[in-house]
């Protein structure tokens, strides 16, 4: 069963459970420094699909030079939903510097399903983006959610946060310093 269909099958029973459930922030999860590993192997992301909201296609090509944290989650996916607005904090930690967030979900219900969690949640300040399950698996070998991809500003994946993570804490903020 290819990675989408796992994805959309999961996501229907979790989707369930999801509703009502509002993001804590991720502050009772370890810190993402913490849980990162170095990519092994090291490998570019170039080729990894990217949608936005509107469903044009987004080219990593188009961050070049910029560190990126991809955020590979999903709106059904409790440890997502509550690690997104730590990431949403970090977004604004990394504003003025050569790194950004970039959450790349995994949705049967596309932009509108990333657009409700956003408001539910009072997330304003994330990219809608949208990804293809298993261009993700032939791309970079992932397929749980949520995991976190750190790529250099030449698209090439560097280290991997596998779970739930806190992104804002000093610990994270001071790796990721290190990486720009």
């Amino acid at each position: 069963m290819s990675l989408s269909r796992r994805l959309l099958l999961a996501g229907g029973v979790a989707s369930l459970a999801a509703r009502g459930v509002r993001a804590s922030g991720g502050d009772f999860a370890p810190s993402a420094a913490s849980l990162a590993r170095p990519a092994a192997p090291m490998r570019s992301a170039a080729g990894l699909a990217i949608t936005d909201a509107q469903g044009a296609n987004v080219a990593l090509a188009d961050y070049a030079g910029k560190l990126l944290v991809v955020n590979l989650w999903a709106p059904w996916c409790l440890p997502c939903r509550r690690e997104m607005p730590s990431l949403a904090r970090l977004s604004d930690r990394l504003s003025g510097q050569d790194a950004l967030v970039l959450p790349l979900a995994f949705s049967w219900q596309g932009a509108i399903g990333v657009r409700r969690f956003y408001q539910e949640t009072g997330i304003a300040n994330l990219p809608v983006l949208i990804g293809d399950g298993d261009n993700l698996k032939a791309t970079l070998g992932i397929e749980i959610l949520p995991t976190t991809v750190v790529l250099d500003g030449d698209a090439t994946h560097i280290a991997t946060v596998t779970g739930e993570a806190r992104w804002d804490d000093a610990a994270t903020l001071d790796w990721l310093a290190g990486l720009i």
